[in-house]
């Protein structure tokens, strides 16, 4: 996962969001062209233990939990602020704890197919538009990108 000079809060929310609830992936729809080699692994996902029915609803709802949780990075200094106030996420690695660095390499999940779906495809994947990710993934409005 390489997001040198940060990435987009809303990005980072979808994220987080197919992070938490991994099996969603199979709700984006079409999947997209330009990272088509990863949708052999989303298949693969078991479902969930309870059903979600309106997903747009629960990502709408996270919302205020993702800016809690990015308010308390960024006052710890784990995040840049100045780069939040302007929409962008960017990790400062040197005030990262060294305990959470070593939670997040040991972790299982970090090495799992799906995991590289999330950090490696979704991360990379067109992201406005007609056609990009917000759109395919139904969670955020895309019309006024363009």
């Amino acid at each position: 996962m390489n997001i040198e000079g940060g990435c987009s809060f809303e990005k980072i929310r979808v994220l987080d969001f197919y992070y938490s609830f991994p099996h969603l992936l199979k709700k984006i729809s079409p999947w997209p062209n330009d990272i088509k080699a990863y949708k052999k692994y989303v298949v693969n996902i078991p479902g969930a233990y309870e059903k979600i029915s309106n997903q747009r609803r629960l990502f709408f709802e996270m919302n205020e939990i993702h800016k809690e949780a990015v308010g308390i990075l960024c006052a710890k200094g784990i995040l840049n602020k100045e780069l939040f106030e302007n929409g962008t996420i960017a990790l400062d690695k040197d005030n990262l704890p060294v305990g959470v660095a070593d939670l997040v390499i040991h972790d299982t999940f970090v090495k799992s197919d799906v995991f590289k779906v999330i950090t490696e495809g979704l991360l990379s994947s067109k992201w406005g538009g007609k056609s990009g990710l917000k759109e395919k993934t139904g969670l955020l409005e895309y019309k006024y990108d363009e």
